[in-house]
């Protein structure tokens, strides 16, 4: 998929406008929003389960190297290709509706990457619930879980549902986690504005559909994963995915 030379440089323009306004947010102002909207985490686990909603976590290459140093798991137990509109096998009806996304050798592009989960679609660092639901990397979890249900998008503070809402949450506390939403807000369009600047596009060809469904036919699924550091080859057994 090519992008035009001038909508590449609009759109990296554009995000680094909502940089510096990101960088201006006033954490004040953002924790006295937290504060008046209440939150405390009764550690139920909902949002890393899937049973309960989507649970998809977008991790940064950052993130990943540090969950891999900290756990000593390779990249591939860690995240896996950030995809949307389903976690089941690419079928042929999927793939005709992303053959924008797959190029003339049959590879599936993706942009960025979504953390591992377990067979029954949970977390894949969540402990078992008789446990307390805690989380096995607590001390290294990436910013979408240490901000949650807290974001930011177009400067705007959101929430997500949680049945922590509501509660009471100190002024301290306010700040904290207002430091952090700030600071993944901030991170996130640094890392979208790298991609931009090196994604350089790819040729889809006529047959892309039909390679890509011979590969998965052969029991291997290909992609290639754009995000802030470049390109990356790499693929998934159907195997792995059953297993």
């Amino acid at each position: 998929m090519k992008m035009s030379v001038k909508f590449k440089e609009y759109l990296i323009q554009s995000l680094r406008e909502e940089l510096e306004t990101a960088k201006r947010t006033d954490p004040e102002e953002l924790a006295s929003k937290i504060h008046s909207i209440g939150f405390y985490c009764n550690m139920c686990g909902k949002c890393c389960r899937k049973e309960h909603g989507d649970n998809t976590v977008i991790v940064s290459p950052e993130e990943i190297e540090r969950i891999c140093g900290h756990t000593g798991f390779r990249h591939t137990q860690v995240s896996i290709p950030l995809t949307e509109g389903t976690d089941a096998l690419p079928d042929i009806n999927y793939l005709e509706d992303n053959r924008d996304l797959i190029d003339r050798e049959g590879n599936i592009h993706t942009f960025g990457w979504k953390m591992c989960q377990q067979r029954n679609g949970d977390c894949t660092f969540i402990r078992e619930k008789g446990s307390g639901n805690s989380c096995s990397i607590y001390e290294v979890r990436p910013m979408l879980c240490s901000t949650y249900p807290f974001y930011m998008q177009d400067g705007e503070l959101n929430v997500s549902e949680c049945e922590g809402l509501g509660k009471h949450i100190s002024i301290e506390q306010s700040l904290e986690l207002a430091g952090k939403v700030r600071s993944r807000y901030i991170a996130e369009i640094q890392e979208t504005i790298l991609l931009y600047e090196k994604y350089e596009g790819f040729e889809q060809g006529p047959e892309n559909v039909n390679k890509a469904f011979e590969n998965i036919l052969e029991g291997i699924i290909k992609y290639i994963v754009h995000d802030s550091r470049g390109i990356h080859r790499t693929a998934l057994r159907i195997k792995q995915i059953i297993d």
